[in-house]
């Protein structure tokens, strides 16, 4: 615009005479310099993002239901995958069975160790006895001697029944732990919703094996999403935390929205590759991130936007 009002002024200084023809050059001369000073207004673009979550299987079962497409809004802790738990269900039984045995077998030891300590009792009093008949000659050394080896095998018999009972204490202790991760394993066959959102993307189908760690659906919180821009050192002055700035969708036929400057990058990087020149890939830029509200749902992901900037921060 500039150029062409450069190359029609001289034709209009030549058409116009006297007061009027300077008036016209000067009313041009206030139209380029207007023109001129439009370059204090910035508009940064992009395209708006939501964080995304993949969600996927923690164990590989076969699929019975996905209770979810895509578009369907969720809310948190809803149920959305549910797998076959049903062999681990039964391996589960099996093992719980073991719990029976091992009670019963507890009880055994128990009631053997409590039998052991009443024969270690008796036997050291016996013992403790004979010793004193044996002082007064009532005794022979060989009763003390056999009532000694008595006291000591019941001895053993005790600290034999209390090692029983710490092995059967460590094995219902793994049995609980084994049935503590069946049971996570169990309750990892039914996929909940970890947040508010909205389905984006939708792999899993009944019947299908669903694979530890393959994508079964993508959710995001659409009723905020966040616009990235890229600002040269010298327009960081624009922008600060918390700040309001206008927002421009191209899709909302630039409808002006209202966007909050939630973070500013503290370093700054080389222009991303999608820049259109080769020239303002090489410039070092920072990245200022907006976040716009989106309670009506007009707002999707990629939609192109823009930042109106105005000369200092807060203006």
């Amino acid at each position: 615009m500039m150029q062409t009002l450069r190359f029609i002024l001289p034709f209009a200084w030549l058409r116009l005479r006297g007061a009027s023809g300077i008036l016209a050059s000067f009313c041009l001369c206030a139209v380029l310099s207007a023109c001129g000073n439009n370059a204090e207004f910035a508009n940064p673009s992009g395209t708006l993002e939501a964080t995304e979550v993949d969600l996927s299987p923690l164990l590989t079962a076969q699929v019975l239901e996905v209770r979810a497409d895509e578009g369907d809004t969720v809310s948190k802790g809803d149920t959305l995958l549910v797998l076959d738990t049903g062999l681990l269900q039964k391996r589960r039984a099996q093992r719980a069975a073991q719990d029976e045995v091992l009670e019963a077998q507890s009880r055994e030891a128990q009631q053997a160790l409590r039998q052991s300590e009443r024969r270690l009792e008796l036997a050291s009093t016996t013992l403790k006895r004979s010793k004193t008949l044996h002082e007064q000659g009532s005794v022979t050394q060989q009763q003390v001697d056999d009532l000694s080896a008595q006291r000591d095998v019941a001895a053993s018999q005790v600290e034999a029944a209390h090692d029983r009972l710490t092995q059967l204490d460590a094995q219902r202790k793994e049995l609980e732990a084994s049935l503590a991760v069946m049971d996570r394993q169990i309750a990892d066959g039914i996929l909940l919703a970890p947040a508010d959102g909205t389905i984006l993307v939708r792999t899993a189908e009944p019947g299908e094996l669903g694979r530890t760690g393959a994508l079964a659906l993508r959710m995001a919180d659409l009723r905020q999403l966040e616009l990235r821009i890229y600002l040269e050192e010298p327009e960081l002055d624009r922008v600060k935390l918390g700040q309001t700035l206008p927002v421009l969708v191209d899709a909302l036929g630039g409808k002006e929205l209202r966007g909050r400057v939630s973070w500013i990058s503290s370093q700054a990087e080389f222009t991303p590759k999608n820049a259109q020149t080769a020239k303002a890939r090489a410039q070092l830029v920072y990245a200022v991130k907006l976040t716009v509200d989106n309670p009506d749902g007009r707002l999707h992901i990629g939609m192109p936007a823009a930042v109106r900037l105005s000369v200092a921060a807060g203006d």
